[in-house]
């Protein structure tokens, strides 16, 4: 259960983190200022999302 959990908090982190660093990179190609925060959204969006589906078998179906 405890590495579980572990598992749920690095997939968080390396959600933001990817979204944000994929973000500036496409900032540094376009020269622009707008995608480390598309970056942020899409990895934030993509942890919910992830913690959702990894968390619905520890709370679901307990029949």
């Amino acid at each position: 259960m405890a590495l579980r959990l572990t598992g749920i908090g690095f997939f968080i982190g390396g959600s933001i983190v990817g979204g944000v660093l994929g973000g500036l990179w496409l900032d540094s190609q376009l020269n622009t200022r707008l995608f480390w925060l598309l970056g942020l959204v899409l990895g934030l969006g993509m942890a919910g999302w992830g913690v959702y589906r990894m968390l619905l078998p520890l709370v679901g179906n307990n029949k």
